[in-house]
C-alpha cells in the first residue's frame, strides 16, 4: 500500500480533537504535568503534545478569579478551542485545586463538555453540565460543599475546523 501523497490533508472532526483535549486534560492541570514557561506576560500555562496534536492551556490567575483557553492544534493549525471564567474566592487555591483535580481525573470523558455529570467526592460535590456537541459546546462547572457553592467556572467552545 502505498502512502497518501503530502497535498492530501488530514480530515480532522470535532469529535477527534475534543477526544485529544480530554486526554490531554489529564496529563496536564489536572495531574500537575506538562507546566510551561508562559507564551503570555503574567500567565500560567500548560501544554501536552501527542504526534500531530498538541493541546495549550492558558489562563490568569487572581483573587480567586480565573478566565483561560485551551486550544487543541493539529500539525500547528488551532482545530478546537474552548474558553472559560471561573471563581473559587470562598475558598484558597490549594483547596480548589485539591477538589477540581481529582475531579477532573475521574470524570475526564464528560467533565466540560456538552455532557452532563454529577458525582460525589466525599465531602463535595462535582457537578459539570453541558449542552451542544463537540463541534459546539457550552456549559458550568460547580463545586458544593455542605449545600454551598464554593467554586464555579463558566464555559463555550467548539470545533474550528
Amino acid at each position: 500500500m502505498s502512502a497518501l501523497p503530502s497535498s492530501v490533508a488530514t480530515v480532522i472532526t470535532a469529535e477527534a480533537a475534543l477526544a485529544f483535549c480530554l486526554r490531554a486534560r489529564t496529563r496536564t492541570y489536572a495531574a500537575q504535568q506538562g507546566r510551561t514557561a508562559p507564551l503570555l506576560g503574567g500567565s500560567e500555562q500548560f501544554e501536552h503534545a501527542e504526534g500531530p496534536w498538541l493541546y495549550r492551556d492558558v489562563y490568569y490567575q487572581g483573587n480567586g478569579i480565573f478566565p483561560g483557553i485551551e486550544v487543541v492544534y493539529h500539525d500547528g493549525r488551532p482545530v478546537w478551542s474552548m474558553t472559560y471564567f471561573g471563581d473559587y474566592t470562598s475558598m484558597t487555591e490549594g483547596q480548589a485545586d485539591g477538589m477540581l483535580q481529582p475531579a477532573l481525573l475521574a470524570l475526564a470523558e464528560t467533565a466540560r463538555t456538552h455532557q452532563h455529570v454529577e458525582e460525589d467526592f466525599g465531602a463535595f460535590r462535582y457537578i459539570s453540565a453541558g449542552s451542544g456537541t463537540p463541534a459546539e459546546l457550552e456549559g458550568f462547572e460547580e463545586i458544593v460543599v455542605a449545600g454551598q457553592r464554593v467554586y464555579w467556572l463558566r464555559y463555550a467552545g467548539g470545533f474550528i475546523g
